[in-house]
């Protein structure tokens, strides 16, 4: 990383000296015949005066903890102006300055916007220096290269003569960073304009000037108003945000400190060793005993550092900065900060399985920065690259244990999941055969061969018995060809009234007694990746009247629960059965209207923006990759609202059980299963409509965009060959392309487990990689018919509710079955 950030910072030298301020940054800009756009990217060079951040002896030895608290504290002030003048020199690159008076038009990037396809000048530009890849991703990640709205301070110009910065004003507008321009009068700002075109973009006409007398800011909380083109928008102020609470970290409640976070959790323990299976017992207690061994936390694990609030939110009110906050720490840091964070400073909890560090007491409460042992920032060294931190001690550096860094065994552990044998066929597909009879006029023939795969199964779990086979085929045939009325159904399907073991039975164990459904459809989604167009509402007469969601699940998931309502009672036993097989499934909040989303939110800076790597053509990803692939995801579990990836079903939850290497059946403490069972995240900007109803009402969840469903998938945007041209490559099947794929069934099944367990050994042994979409609609071609039972069952599991379970009473008698045309 760090050779990346000196390769920017000596990229100016290469055409043009510059002159230096007090900034570090101060360039001979071009005069009015040469373009700023080609010579604005060169205009930041390696200045000895900034010294870089090792320079202050932050890895070397010291005589006491102040000496050392001076260092650290030295090296991360340099690190703050090297990453500020990097991210300028990134800014120059992407956000070219004006051209011949014109400043052109640059795509910035956010978050969840849909991807770019072209990539930013200053990755090929690092790329051609021989950085390794590796790096230009861990930069793409970091805040460096973010430049989302509100994320950074502003500045102020005065477009004075002596200004030699004016051209860099709309590098900074471009890049989101807010721009102020004091103007000394009309006549000033008309000698301004006329010698540099680009400033008229921030000159504001008299009517604004007017309205903006007339529009100061105040209030409750303050807001301020922008005037702009004769119109006014009022805008939070987010210095005057609400400070009555100080913020927390996640599972910490407002206000608790990490004593009585400890003391809270210890008083779950009791309870958990008691709910707890035996295999989630035997879990927790390896977990337990790999920690003790001392080794470091593998990268499924949760860490988290207790710091100061003020450390986390900078502008916090004084009150609050002393406050401690529970920060998660990427996955990526575990290991190096293992190396030197001492044992009796973290707490291991096996039944979550995170662990807890913090500062010793008094840590970090000295006096004021003095630099006066070390080189004071601004002033040139007397020498090169030599160590400035006087107060170290001339031994030799800490070792670098670079072992520690590399993914354990633990870190590539994979578990197989599966389903009881009988799951599948009588849970999902409803198969109940009670007479292995067959008809002359159905075809029992025409599935016979490899049968299983028809039910998702494998066939060392498939039953062996010739009959039941036969009448399983007969099924299929008149699933295949919607024959509701065959013969072939009356001694196999349970949504047969002619079955004995029918569904609806009208006995004591009906499950209309236990449950009510609705159906509901979903909104049509302009360039949404999910495929659930319709959803039923599950409501158990067990459920809490104060519970604060609904759930809401697919038309065969909702069978499949009616099928089981022996084991589950309430909304919450029932989710917990759709988690555990990989179907999908909301926990809707009620919202009479729909949720204004604060589009100019504030980011959190606990969180990284994280981006998919760029790879030139023919390049083969590595292991390596693969390994910074689950890296990025297991920080991306740390979002508030990343809970409802495990609703997704289908491979999005296949891919959040093995990064997380948790199962809900066997983890108690499961990352999430907190938040899963206790309503959506509250937090509007994450929300998405589930249902559509006639008012404006609607059912709402947490959803996932495009950029976050991408990162889960480990896309990798790959140069096409044609310029900055890229096209997507995946390590796993993006969540739009499996829910469309031929072999789809709604379910997690066992086919689809060995299939996920071969393509994973395959890549772990190097002989996989990423896959564009015209790759993975070949390698997804798993049985065509599977996928059209699928589609038929659905289509009837929807009509099955409609006529004979939706605001109908139980009956005395079962009632007949009635087909839709």
């Amino acid at each position: 990383m760090r050779r990346a950030v000196s390769l920017m910072r000596r990229a100016v030298s290469l055409t043009r000296r510059v002159g230096c301020s007090a900034a570090g940054v101060l360039p001979n800009y071009p005069t009015a015949s040469e373009d700023f756009g080609t010579s604005g990217r060169y205009a930041i060079r390696h200045q000895e005066h900034w010294p870089p951040p090792e320079d202050y002896g932050y890895r070397k030895l010291h005589s006491d903890v102040r000496a050392a608290n001076t260092s650290i504290r030295s090296a991360h002030a340099a690190f703050q102006i090297l990453a500020a003048r990097c991210s300028l020199a990134i800014a120059i690159w992407q956000f070219p300055g004006p051209l011949r008076g014109e400043i052109p038009d640059v795509l910035t990037l956010h978050y969840d916007c849909v991807s770019a396809t072209v990539v930013p000048d200053w990755i090929p530009f690092l790329r051609q220096a021989d950085v390794p890849q590796s790096w230009l991703d861990a930069l793409s990640n970091s805040v460096i290269t973010d430049f989302s709205i509100n994320l950074r301070v502003g500045t102020v110009f005065v477009p004075s003569p002596e200004c030699l910065w004016l051209p860099i004003a709309t590098v900074l507008r471009a890049a989101n960073v807010p721009v102020f321009v004091q103007w000394p009068g009309p006549t000033e700002t008309e000698g301004c304009i006329a010698a540099h075109p680009y400033m008229k973009v921030f000159a504001p006409n008299a009517d604004d000037v007017t309205l903006a007398l007339g529009h100061r800011p105040g209030g409750q909380p303050r807001v301020v108003t922008l005037c702009r083109d004769s119109e006014i928008r009022p805008l939070p102020d987010y210095a005057g945000l609400d400070n009555s609470a100080p913020p927390f970290g996640p599972y910490q409640l407002p206000r608790e400190s990490r004593i009585e976070f400890f003391v809270r959790r210890e008083r779950y323990r009791a309870d958990q060793m008691r709910q707890e299976s035996m295999l989630q017992k035997e879990r927790h207690l390896a977990r337990e005993e790999r920690a003790e061994t001392g080794g470091p936390p593998s990268r499924r694990t949760r860490v988290y550092l207790w710091v100061r609030a003020g450390l986390v939110v900078p502008d916090l009110a004084h009150r609050w900065a002393q406050h401690e906050y529970r920060l998660p720490i990427p996955p990526a840091a575990f290991r190096s900060l293992w190396m030197v964070h001492p044992e009796t400073l973290r707490r291991y909890n096996s039944f979550f399985d995170e662990w807890d560090l913090w500062f010793p007491p008094g840590w970090g409460q000295t006096d004021d920065l003095d630099l006066s042992t070390t080189r004071h920032l601004g002033q040139p060294p007397k020498t090169g690259n030599t160590s400035l931190a006087t107060t170290a001690l001339s031994g030799p550096p800490l070792a670098d244990e670079h072992h520690l860094l590399n993914p354990s065994p633990d870190d590539r552990d994979s578990r197989t999941i599966d389903h009881a044998d009988s799951f599948m066929l009588h849970s999902w597909y409803g198969i109940q055969v009670c007479d292995t009879k067959l008809f002359p006029d159905v075809d029992y023939n025409k599935f016979a061969q490899d049968i299983w795969h028809l039910f998702g199964e494998t066939r060392d779990r498939f039953p062996t018995d010739e009959p039941f086979r036969k009448c399983l085929a007969g099924w299929a045939s008149a699933v295949m060809a919607r024959d509701w009325k065959s013969r072939a159904l009356k001694f196999t399907w349970d949504l047969d009234a002619r079955n004995p073991n029918y569904l609806l039975d009208g006995t004591a164990t009906d499950p209309r007694l236990v449950v009510s459904l609705e159906r509901l459809r979903s909104p049509d989604e302009i360039g949404d990746p999910d495929s659930a167009i319709r959803w039923v509402k599950m409501r158990y007469n067990q459920d809490p009247d104060d519970q604060k969601w609904s759930l809401l699940t697919i038309p065969m998931g909702a069978l499949l629960l009616l099928r089981r309502t022996c084991e589950a009672k309430t909304s919450r036993d029932a989710l917990h059965t759709l988690l555990c097989a990989g179907i999908p499934a909301r926990t809707g909040t009620w919202i009479d209207l729909p949720p204004i989303q604060t589009t100019l939110s504030k980011p959190r800076l606990s969180h990284r923006r994280l981006q998919a790597p760029w790879r030139k053509k023919g390049e083969r990803p590595t292991i390596q990759d693969y390994d910074a692939y689950y890296q990025r995801v297991l920080e991306l579990c740390h979002s508030p609202h990343m809970h409802c990836a495990w609703l997704k079903g289908g491979i999005v939850w296949r891919i959040m059980s093995e990064v997380t290497a948790k199962h809900p059946q066997s983890d108690l403490g499961m990352p999430h299963m907190h938040d899963i069972m206790n309503r959506p995240s509250g937090l509007p900007d994450y929300y998405q409509a589930v249902t559509l109803n006639p008012g404006q009402g609607a059912y709402y969840n947490d959803s996932l965009g495009r950029a976050e469903l991408d990162i889960i998938a480990g896309v990798v945007r790959v140069y096409t060959g044609y310029g900055d041209q890229t096209e997507d490559a995946s390590w796993w099947p993006k969540h739009s392309i499996w829910v469309r794929v031929a072999g789809h069934t709604g379910i997690w099944s066992p086919a689809d487990e060995r299939w996920f367990q071969r393509r994973l050994k395959d890549i772990l042994e190097g002989r996989e990689g990423p896959l564009n979409a015209a790759e993975w609609k070949v390698k997804m071609k798993r049985q065509r018919k599977v996928g059209k039972i699928a589609d038929a069952l659905d289509n009837q599991s929807w009509e099955f509710i409609y006529r004979h379970v939706e605001g109908i009473a139980v009956p005395s008698l079962p009632m007949p079955f009635v087909t839709g045309t």
